[in-house]
């Protein structure tokens, strides 16, 4: 039996990582007060035993180091030259560090980046021996060995997996990151000959290399890859690949996946378009799909039937169009429905080709949809059209069973995203038609990003415009809307009134009530996108934002939008005036809301007292992350003498 003394003053006994507090004898009472000096100074431990913290049962300071443990960024966000969470809190007091190096959850993170590290790898699985495992290895380039000496490279590649590959049944997350080919080299031998990660929920496979242009990474031809894991991953749910492709028809594990991330792979090593529709329809729960310069791939191989997406994606010809002999007509596939898809992130991709794309898939519940479209002299006209057109009619155009998607008007189609809440476009050229368009169909959008410099001139100017539909009906009498509830617009473009997070209740399913006819509508012109509540235009001037404020405004409370995003290089004298008028619009609201609860003898919750019906956030764009400007790491060195 171990006996270690805190600070506390308090026998901490050690059995197994189990405490047992046993209560102490107090420090020495003080001396009576008086004006002369102290005649003997008071012990810091005696201070230190008397604060509020070190009274915590041992069993609630763990439960707070596992949260701060948690909640901490990964350590692909962290600043490098900081101490992590685990270690910090380790080198805090002697008593915390016994609660740290006894509790394993602390240790499960493990990331290998410079050679230090590798020492510190074995520290953290000596700490926990039974826990599932988090690694991250992130070696460098060559360039970057050369600035800094201490970095991981090729030499500490095969050591590295050496220390983790004895647990590889406790693997519960691999995030492998390579700069060179060397490395890459080694790499394919580890993971080709490590066998099975039967734990393993997500695995991050980069390869960094500089192609220079999209037409070399288009055409680059690497070696053939090999199989991973000996081909059996049952437990996997995210896969991120990035310059790494696999070998599709002998990777099996590519199913029941919540999260897709493809980036950067040539066109010939893309996976062929019978697999990933297959890929799809087998991960009827992915909710995140991610493709960089990257996706199912376009052009066929030769194969038979051809595997290519243009192929595949192509309308099959008319009854009476005139074929040439020995044609063989594209199949009408379906698109494969994916009912828990939210979130889709499109980068650096054709037109053609993204529309191909999303002919074979039906995401009728997607919440989130972010494009990067930086591909010079296209325009992705077209594209937009095919987002603001209704989704063709298929056995997948069926409602979910849980009945997400809201009732039609009987003069209106359903959009093919009706239950889009956030866009973000940050380059995309195409005419202010077709985003008009495609704004028009978004009836429930809440959130709108978009850097409308590469866009048409007119881009700015759309959204001023109105939409022919039935306009929300406000279920508060008053003319102000209380902040806190915003008027959500359902598919149909009928307004309810909707929580903070702006979710659209479900329809009514009360049988007795009569449907109106379509003679009953009534169409009025309200704003486009009315249900948005927060908006970030680059390229804007804060006059022109002021501007479209007050329109908004004078549509009605209902339509007014409570976060303007401005860019700090528009903090002029108008930005600041824009930002004068916001305040002076709360302060008004304000007054009218607070008399209107006094009439009704309500009284407002105090966190809402200075709660602002619209504001304005100044925002800078972040920099470019440069590895070389980075300071040198000073590693985790421990006060206490042991490594960590």
């Amino acid at each position: 039996m171990e006996i270690a003394l805190g600070p506390t003053g308090e026998d901490v006994e050690v059995r197994s990582g189990v405490y047992h507090r046993q209560p102490q004898p107090g420090p020495p009472p003080l001396p009576p007060s008086s004006s002369s000096p102290m005649p003997f100074p008071i012990r810091l431990s005696h201070v230190n035993s008397m604060t509020p913290i070190h009274s915590l049962p041992v069993e609630l300071l763990t439960r707070i180091f596992q949260l701060g443990v948690d909640s901490q960024p990964a350590p692909d966000d962290r600043d490098p030259c900081e101490l992590t969470f685990e270690v910090t809190i380790s080198h805090v007091c002697r008593h915390w560090r016994n609660v740290a190096l006894h509790t394993p959850h602390l240790w499960t993170t493990i990331h290998f980046r410079t050679t230090p590290h590798m020492t510190r790898g074995n520290t953290y699985l000596a700490r926990n021996a039974r826990l599932p495992i988090d690694i991250y290895v992130d070696t460098c380039s060559e360039d970057a060995y050369a600035h800094r000496q201490d970095l991981l490279f090729r030499e500490q590649f095969i050591p590295v997996f050496n220390i983790v590959l004895p647990h590889i049944d406790r693997w519960r997350e691999l995030h492998l990151k390579v700069a060179d080919l060397e490395c890459k080299a080694g790499a394919r031998k580890v993971l080709n000959t490590c066998g099975s990660a039967p734990i393993l929920r997500t695995l991050q496979l980069w390869h960094v290399q500089n192609w220079q242009t999209p037409e070399r990474l288009f055409t680059a031809i690497g070696p053939p890859p090999v199989v991973v894991f000996a081909g059996h991953l049952p437990s996997l749910k995210h896969i991120i690949l990035q310059g790494v492709n696999l070998p599709w028809v002998n990777s099996p594990f590519l199913r029941n996946l919540t999260s897709i991330e493809y980036a950067l792979h040539s066109d010939d090593v893309r996976m062929p378009f019978p697999l990933w529709r297959t890929m799809l329809a087998a991960s009827p729960a992915l909710e995140r799909l991610s493709l960089h310069y990257s996706g199912p791939r376009a052009r066929a191989s030769g194969a038979v039937p051809p595997d290519g997406i243009e192929w595949w994606g192509a309308d099959p010809p008319g009854p009476d169009a005139a074929l040439a002999p020995g044609h063989v007509p594209p199949p009408s596939a379906a698109p494969v429905l994916l009912p828990c898809l939210q979130e889709i992130q499109l980068n650096d991709l054709e037109s053609d080709y993204l529309i191909a794309v999303f002919k074979s898939i039906d995401a009728p519940n997607l919440r989130s949809l972010y494009l990067e479209l930086d591909t010079e002299e296209q325009d992705f006209s077209p594209f937009v059209e095919f987002l603001a057109s209704s989704p063709r009619r298929g056995a997948s155009e069926s409602s979910p069973p849980n009945g997400d998607i809201p009732a039609l008007s009987a003069l209106q189609a359903r959009p093919k995203f009706a239950r889009l809440e956030k866009l973000i476009v940050n380059r995309l050229v195409c005419s202010a038609e077709s985003w008009k368009a495609l704004l028009e169909s978004l009836r429930a959008l809440t959130r709108l990003e978009a850097d409308l410099l590469s866009m048409h001139e007119g881009a700015f100017g759309v959204l001023f415009g109105t939409v022919r539909s039935e306009p929300p009906q406000l279920q508060h009498p008053h003319a102000h809307a209380s902040p806190s509830v915003a008027v959500a617009v359902t598919g149909n473009g009928i307004g309810s009134e909707a929580g903070e997070d702006g979710a659209a209740p479900l329809p009514s399913k009360d049988k007795g009530k009569a449907k109106a006819s379509e003679a009953d509508l009534v169409l009025e012109d309200i704003p486009i996108l009315p249900a948005l509540r927060e908006i970030r235009c680059a390229g804007v001037s804060s006059k022109e934002v002021a501007r479209l404020a007050a329109h908004r405004r004078a549509c009605g409370p209902q339509y007014r939008i409570r976060r303007w995003e401005v860019e700090e290089a528009m903090r002029d004298d108008d930005g600041l005036a824009f930002e004068r008028e916001l305040e002076r619009v709360s302060a008004q609201w304000r007054e009218e809301e607070h008399a209107r609860e006094r009439r009704e003898g309500r009284v407002r919750e105090p966190w809402r007292w200075d709660e602002p019906v619209e504001k304005v956030v100044w925002y800078k764009e972040e920099g470019d992350y440069d590895e070389e400007d980075e300071e040198e790491e000073t590693g985790d060195e421990d006060e206490y003498g042991e490594d960590d």
